[in-house]
């Protein structure tokens, strides 16, 4: 019973919580300052990531019922340590339902994803939501956007793709744990190889806008210019808003910059 129970509650732990997150940041945080000296606040410092993940699985008959109870579980849990087990499942609620339950919308329309700020969602402090979670979440609301407008599908028939090729987040307030938002979408403005979409985070119960994100997608093997006007609304480009033409200056300048630095 106890062999079957701690898995059990173990993999009820990574479904409610993002168990990985703290088990990293006491990890990172622990080990830096127990093997690392102090450094001056201007000092860079650095941290390490890789991935490696690999289980082996013996054939063998089931003997006993109580070994597919206890295996299951297992089985779940090792699933929700190597993979973000819920990402898939939101991703595929997210785009299914939108799918099936929304109507089709003009590529210029606004599309809304709602959320709700959960223990799986929440910093250290568990008072609110932590700030790699919005751009977790600015993933499903462009998959919805891309599933409603069709355009990813238009993309895929000219053997293109989309890539994240840069973002830009500010964070106005924090969500609150256990309240409701809804993540906006829309389509701003897009050029011979990318576009771009303003994402807002607003609370349901005020109305608030808690953050404001600005995504640049990539297009692939398409030229934008000519696929976005065969949809309709897409004709003609409008103007490119004053604040992201200065974050393009800026993405501009931080690329002269690697590019010189290539030598080092």
């Amino acid at each position: 019973m106890v062999c079957l129970c701690l898995p059990v509650l173990l993999l009820i732990l990574y479904i409610i919580w993002d168990v990985n997150y703290f088990i990293r940041v006491i990890f990172t945080v622990g080990l830096g300052r127990l093997l690392q000296k102090k450094v001056k606040i201007t000092d860079k410092t650095t941290i390490y990531v890789t991935k490696s993940y690999k289980f082996y699985v013996k054939d063998g008959k089931k003997k006993k019922k109580k070994m597919v109870c206890l295996c299951l579980p297992v089985l779940l849990l090792i699933l929700y340590i190597i993979w973000d087990v819920n990402y898939f499942i939101r991703v595929i609620f997210t785009v299914g339902l939108g799918r099936l339950l929304q109507k089709k919308v003009k590529i210029t329309d606004k599309t809304t994803i709602y959320g709700f700020c959960t223990t799986q969602d929440v910093d250290i402090f568990i008072r609110h939501m932590n700030n790699a979670r919005y751009l977790r979440e600015l993933d499903f609301a462009r998959f919805h956007y891309y599933g409603l407008t069709g355009l990813y599908e238009e993309v895929k028939k000219t053997g293109g793709g989309a890539v994240q090729g840069a973002s830009n987040i500010r964070y106005r307030r924090t969500i609150p744990i256990f309240n409701a938002y809804k993540v906006e979408t829309e389509l701003i403005w897009w050029d011979e190889k990318a576009i771009y979409l303003e994402q807002k985070f607003i609370t349901l119960s005020d109305g608030f806008v808690r953050a404001v994100a600005t995504s640049k997608q990539c297009i692939t093997k398409v030229n934008v210019m000519e696929l976005i006007a065969k949809f309709p609304g897409g004709e003609k480009r409008p103007p490119c808003p004053e604040e992201l033409r200065l974050w393009l200056e800026a993405q501009e300048i931080s690329s002269q910059k690697l590019r010189g630095n290539k030598s080092d």
